[in-house]
């Protein structure tokens, strides 16, 4: 499993990933290696090391991803995008995104963001897409 210490989190905390939902949640570091549960779907899960995403220099700001994922037609496209990389579902209550993992659970969309920005390729698409709306 991989895990990314994002450079504003304290050095003492690593963001990990559940293998079973990608449900992304922080550990104290001396918990690497060790078994421990997965807080979203209760998986037992044993993450091993950390390694940082590359800087690719794709990010996008929050505010930007919150653009395309609830504005037409930026959303008709990232929506699925979304699906095949997470597996989570997509609804709208008027302009506003619910996004639902397989449980049937409210994602945060924050933390959506940053695990995206924590993939150099999730991040070069997503930012590729931006740049295709926005010109």
């Amino acid at each position: 499993m991989n895990v990314h210490v994002p450079d504003n989190a304290r050095r003492d905390l690593a963001l990990v990933g559940c293998p079973d939902c990608a449900f992304r949640f922080e550990t104290p570091n001396y918990r690497l290696g060790m078994q421990q549960r997965c807080p979203e779907c209760a998986a037992a899960i044993k993450p091993k090391y950390v390694r940082r995403a590359q800087d690719a220099g794709y990010s996008l700001s929050y505010h930007t991803f919150l653009q395309l994922l609830t504005m037409r037609p930026y959303r008709d496209e990232i929506a699925p995008l979304i699906e095949g990389w997470f597996g989570y579902r997509t609804e709208y209550r008027g302009r506003t995104p619910v996004v639902s993992n397989a449980a049937g659970r409210t994602v945060d969309l924050e933390q959506m963001h940053e695990m995206i920005q924590t993939s150099s390729r999730w991040q070069e698409i997503l930012y590729w897409k931006a740049g295709k709306f926005f010109r």
